[in-house]
């Protein structure tokens, strides 16, 4: 690719053919770039961008921004040093935009009501860019969509706003998030990176760009609307499976047998992938099996498969709080005045982010049948409300009790740490329910001391 060069194209304008000169594109290797939302995402891709050339990162969020110039990072997937580096600068003043060669979009898009996918973040970020964009740049979305969004809804919108026409004085590309929350050992560089563009010259171009950051290699997907596809499908995939593990742990917890057994004995078939057992929250997995069942219903296709695995790991909750009642009081028709401890509010191991955390789905299935529930997470950032009605968040589980049952349902390391059996049984009656989702304690010794099941 010569980035001295501008790309020509013909377009018929009126009638007769005319070959329109269009806007060069900016250099790969130098270009600044600018990202636009600072979370799990962005965040990591402006640290990696910024090694080379300046490096912008907007949110609308100032405390975020704040917190960011002076180092601080709660989300923990960047250090103190990576955010001070010399080519960081954060800020909320949408101007700064315009000195962009590069905007990458890493908002999130979540479900409204109904689990319609909701794209009035992504859309309000373009609108953003379209008003500050200069002629020549390159808009790159990593924001999770449905196949079809970014040429049918963001092209339109960046087109309207700036005036300006898409492959003549701007440029469009894709190339989907692939980052996991709380992942320490695997970053952003670590994980090889799908692109797609606009025209085989704008992928060439992220190809280059990208590889600023990313060390583990780059796809070039053929088209935009095949890179939208593959990061929901990617997700899409890890629900089916997981559903599948969940289904069939009650169907063999029914019939007294370990569904962990069965995947460790079933695993010894070369191709067997094992999944294990879970309750599937977050902002990835949970939620975009919706965009591909909203991208279904466009054409018509009702997703059974999607869908049906969707229900089942939306129930896995109810079927722990069912857990919880009857190993407690098999007799009983309600938990009424019953003190369940949750373990657990973050939606995945060592993670602080709680965002469509089905631990808080466990709570509110606990407290509507009349249970008393403390919710005990160290490392969960409360900055928002999930859910979890009437549940009591505590500091101390020590101070809080005794309880008559405890659910576990996240196993950070300070959990692994901190709760030993003997700390359970200070808080906890001999022969009390223990259900641990998450393989937190030892079972062949607690089983001694408590009616405990794992999966």
């Amino acid at each position: 690719m010569n980035n001295a060069m501008p790309i020509a194209r013909e377009h018929v304008q009126n009638g007769p053919l005319k070959l329109v000169q269009t806007k060069e594109l900016p250099n790969p290797d130098t270009a600044v770039v600018a990202v636009l939302g600072l979370g799990y995402v962005g965040l990591p891709l402006m640290v990696g961008f910024a090694d080379a050339a300046r490096t912008i990162g907007f949110d609308i969020d100032e405390a975020r921004v704040e917190a960011l110039t002076r180092g601080e990072d709660p989300t923990e997937m960047a250090t103190r040093d990576e955010l001070l580096k010399e080519n960081m600068e954060y800020t909320c003043d949408i101007n700064t935009l315009r000195d962009a060669d590069v905007l990458v979009v890493c908002v999130p898009t979540p479900v409204m009501q109904g689990n319609r996918p909701d794209y009035r973040p992504v859309l309000a970020a373009t609108k953003t860019i379209g008003q500050n964009m200069k002629p020549g740049c390159v808009v790159v979305f990593e924001s999770t969509v449905d196949p079809g969004t970014t040429e049918n809804k963001c092209i339109p919108v960046l087109e309207e706003v700036s005036g300006m026409q898409e492959g003549v004085d701007f440029y469009v590309g894709y190339s989907p998030e692939r980052v996991s929350p709380g992942e320490k050992m695997r970053r952003v560089g670590d994980i090889a990176k799908i692109v797609a563009g606009s025209t085989p010259e704008v992928t060439d171009f992220l190809e280059v760009l990208y590889s600023r950051v990313v060390k583990a290699g780059l796809f070039k997907a053929t088209s935009i609307k095949v890179a939208e596809a593959a990061k929901i499908l990617e997700n899409t995939q890890r629900d089916v499976n997981i559903a599948l593990i969940n289904e069939m742990m009650q169907l063999f917890d029914a019939m007294d047998i370990k569904v962990t057994d069965v995947v460790a004995a079933a695993g010894s078939k070369w191709n067997f992938h094992k999944y294990f057992p879970g309750l599937v929250g977050g902002h990835c997995i949970s939620v975009d099996p919706f965009f591909l069942l909203n991208a279904g219903r466009s054409q018509g296709l009702s997703m059974e498969m999607v869908a049906s695995a969707r229900a089942v790991n939306e129930r896995t909750a109810h079927y722990i709080s069912d857990k919880v009642h009857e190993m407690l009081d098999e007799e009983a028709h309600n938990l009424q005045g019953k003190r369940v401890l949750v373990l657990g509010r973050a939606f995945k191991d060592n993670c602080p982010d709680i965002r469509n955390s089905k631990s808080f789905a466990v709570m509110d299935s606990l407290w509507s049948r009349g249970a008393d529930v403390f919710s005990y997470d160290p490392i969960a950032d409360d900055t928002h409300f999930e859910g979890g009605r009437g549940a009591k968040v505590i500091d101390d589980i020590e101070a809080e009790g005794p309880y008559d049952a405890v659910v576990v349902t996240a196993k950070h390391d300070c959990f692994v740490e901190e709760i030993d059996l003997i700390k359970l049984a200070s808080v906890l009656q001999r022969g009390a329910p223990v259900v641990d989702l998450r393989g937190l304690f030892d079972e062949s010794i607690a089983k001694l001391q408590f009616k405990y099941w794992t999966p």
